[in-house]
């Protein structure tokens, strides 16, 4: 049987040289967003775990794996390492926008109001979704707070609970 006539091997494909080679199924990161996307973020967190080398990408979904698992300072330190340069404080130019989103997401979620509040200012776009759903749990927790809660929390004492957040909060 010449080359080109033999049965197709079920999952597999042809290169140019007509060699047999695996089907390309889905990416490390489509199957952790298929699980987050399934509310299995525990499973997506296991298998990024067991992933070669981070990229910022799979850095990302780990991070969002550890928001919706509630660790939020935990993730907090993962989106820390996209967003700003090494050894400062101040945010990297080239930081993804979703990157910085799920950095304020995560500093809210932790307690650390002012810090949110000041990576929120820093994504540069306040039409981006997330930027919106974060704003408005940033109001419903304001709007939340007694008369006496506020006046300390503007005295300078620190948020008397952290800002609620969705379930399916963050981005990839």
């Amino acid at each position: 049987m010449k080359q080109s006539q033999r049965p197709r091997e079920a999952g597999a494909d042809r290169d140019q040289g007509g060699q047999t080679r695996p089907a390309e199924g889905p990416s490390l990161f489509e199957r952790a967003e298929a699980l987050l996307r399934a509310g299995r973020p525990k499973e997506a967190l296991d298998l990024l775990a067991r992933s070669g080398p981070p990229t910022p990408r799979l850095t990302n979904a780990r991070g969002v794996c550890l928001l919706r698992l509630g660790e939020a300072e935990r993730a907090a330190e993962v989106f820390r390492g996209l967003v700003l340069a090494p050894g400062t404080v101040c945010p990297r130019p080239d930081a993804a926008p979703e990157h910085r989103c799920n950095f304020a997401a995560a500093l809210l979620a932790a307690g650390n109001l002012a810090g949110g509040l000041r990576a929120l200012d820093e994504v540069g776009d306040e039409g981006r979704p997330a930027v919106v759903r974060l704003r408005a749990a940033v109001r419903r927790w304001r709007e939340g707070l007694s008369f006496w809660e506020r006046w300390r929390w503007r005295l300078g004492d620190g948020p008397p609970r952290p800002v609620a957040l969705d379930a399916d909060v963050g981005e990839l």
